[in-house]
């Protein structure tokens, strides 16, 4: 058992009203969402709900709307996640109450992170630092995250080093090994993002390849060692995509065709047809042309359209390559075209995310 639940579970018994215990159990029942504990987490939502569905306090219906959000997003990534927390977020504000408001600004911020949303992240990273206490390690951690991941990126290492040291250092006084999880995910997933795009545009040096490898394996470990079993298929998809870069394609494909059908994933970052155009790349890399070909044919590109324009920009350079060797996959003039056109779309994105996290830059 993690210190947090420890804690949760010894706050629960010495708790001195039903709404100082119905705030903690949603605390509790909020990271057993986040480490995969599904069934527990409908039951702490039941029981609360069971107590206080009637409204009689706007402090515990926020946090039970909290608590539904994550699971939500971390059962299988649904869109409800955002409305739940947003909602929560709404009435804290209305009440007045901190707490609430940290938490809630700080988990929308991290979904509209996800979702690329960044004007709206920005607001809410706003408003969850000017509402979260120093000794509010939960709402700080997750904070302090959001922005190392916004600047991860961004290939901004300094400043994502210090709000990643920064989030750390609230999760351990917190004792909270889902977000010391997340926190090493993410630093392995974010780079690799940042590297792929680059990749686009340049090769990319060998002791980067070896340090991110390092990290992902990381990441894996400490997925065993806790038991996390939510959003684990994020750190595979990872690894196939880091052997693409390595060069080590028939590896890279192994590893495809073992995620494929796993779920959840998002369709922002994910979807079969990316995994098709992967494994004809890697088909093509490897001189496999009759196989290259068949696999493209079976792409449906109306899919990439709604993928993350660094997503989009990775697969319109793939596409290029392709069509520059072989003419049956499409005209090259026409690739180089989209491929031109995404690569000023992501650049333009990379300008003004950096631009609005100026004044996040420094913590040090």
């Amino acid at each position: 058992m993690s210190q947090l639940l420890a804690r949760l579970d010894h706050e629960l018994k010495v708790a001195s009203s039903n709404i100082e215990r119905a705030e903690i159990l949603a605390r509790k029942g909020s990271y057993l969402a986040r480490v995969g504990k599904f069934s527990e987490t409908r039951e702490i939502i039941a029981k609360l709900r069971g107590h206080f569905g009637d409204g009689r306090s706007g402090h515990v219906t926020a946090w039970i709307m909290l608590t539904e959000g994550l699971l939500h997003l971390f059962e299988n990534l649904s869109p409800l996640a955002l409305d739940r927390i947003a909602r929560a977020q709404i009435l804290g504000l209305a009440m007045k109450d901190a707490s609430v408001i940290a938490i809630a600004s700080a988990w929308k911020a991290h979904i509209e992170f996800e979702t690329s949303d960044f004007e709206s992240m920005i607001k809410s990273l706003k408003v969850g630092i000017a509402h979260a206490t120093d000794d509010d390690h939960d709402a700080n951690a997750r904070l302090a995250m959001v922005l190392s991941d916004s600047f991860l990126i961004c290939g901004e290492t300094r400043s994502a080093q210090s709000w990643f040291m920064r989030s750390r250092e609230h999760a351990l006084k917190d004792g909270d090994q889902a977000s010391i999880e997340a926190l090493l995910y993410n630093r392995a997933a974010f780079s690799l993002a940042r590297i792929r795009a680059e990749r686009c545009f340049s090769d990319i040096e060998a002791d980067r390849l070896s340090l991110l490898r390092m990290e992902i394996a990381s990441a894996k470990n400490l997925q065993t060692l806790t038991g996390i079993a939510a959003l684990t298929n994020f750190v595979h998809l990872c690894e196939a995509r880091l052997l693409i870069l390595e060069g080590k394609y028939s590896l890279a494909m192994d590893a495809l065709a073992n995620i494929r059908n796993a779920q959840p994933f998002a369709d922002y970052n994910f979807n079969q047809s990316f995994v098709d155009l992967e494994v004809s790349f890697c088909f093509q890399r490897l001189g496999r042309h009759t196989d290259a070909r068949s696999t493209y044919s079976s792409i449906d590109w109306s899919t990439f359209e709604r993928l993350d324009v660094d997503e989009q920009l990775v697969a319109a350079w793939m596409r290029r390559l392709m069509c520059a060797e072989d003419s049956s996959m499409g005209m090259e003039s026409d690739a180089k075209e989209l491929f031109g056109r995404l690569s000023t779309k992501y650049e333009h994105m990379r300008s003004l995310l950096i631009e609005s996290l100026r004044s996040f830059a420094s913590v040090d």
